[in-house]
């Protein structure tokens, strides 16, 4: 039989609750009065990404925005077919599927194989 009385279990709990308060105590000493450290983190990222983006990704540094780049032309030309465009064609079906369903369109071949996902007037 169960012994019901899980003091060691409890312990361990106890154990990673005080862990994670000193982990977190720790970090607001680390970070101090700077309430804004992720905001600033966040706006250095987004300008260093314009910046690439107005020198055509060439500059240094900015190799980790090309698969973004590529992602957005694979969406917006709705490639599907394409070696380059094979890791996003999730995304390129969901965007598909989403205008398809925007304008309702159960004719066009391409939204043929979503037909059953489109709702209807009727069914709105």
């Amino acid at each position: 039989m169960k012994d019901p009385h899980n003091h060691r279990t409890v312990g361990y709990g106890m154990i990673m609750v005080a862990a994670s308060l000193t982990v977190i105590g720790l970090m607001y000493l680390a970070i101090g009065e700077d309430v804004l450290y992720a905001d600033k983190i966040q706006r250095a990222n987004t300008a260093h990404f314009e910046y690439c983006k107005d020198n055509n990704f060439g500059p240094d540094g900015c190799e980790r925005f090309e698969v973004f780049v590529k992602w957005d032309e694979c969406v917006a030309n709705q490639d599907l077919e394409s070696r380059e465009c094979y890791l996003f064609r999730t995304y390129v079906e969901s965007a598909i599927f989403e205008e398809c369903r925007a304008n309702r369109d159960i004719q066009s071949p391409q939204c043929q194989k979503y037909i059953d996902n489109i709702p209807t007037e009727s069914e709105i």
